[in-house]
């Protein structure tokens, strides 16, 4: 027998758990990298939610997809910037 710690080191690397695992949302992830990149994203969408009012007269908080497509629209012009800088 190997023992218990030889055994521990293979469960660890195995990567079992009983605790589910944690789902990060496209928009977080957006963030994340949003973030990674010297920006905030909450600043962002701000932004974005106040440059069209009637958009935000009609949904005060934009859905999840909208988010998504304006961060992503928003780090494509950073990647952009800093490709061609």
């Amino acid at each position: 027998m190997k023992g218990v710690e030889f055994l521990r080191n293979i469960y660890a690397a195995a990567g079992l758990s009983i605790k589910p695992k944690t789902y990060i949302s496209r928009i977080e992830m957006l963030k994340e990298i949003i973030r990674a990149w010297g920006m905030d994203p909450e600043k962002i969408l701000v932004k974005e939610a106040l440059r069209e009012p009637h958009r935000t007269a009609i949904h005060p908080i934009p859905g999840e997809e909208e988010q998504a497509k304006i961060l992503a629209k928003a780090l494509k012009e950073m990647l952009r910037n800093e490709l061609l800088n």
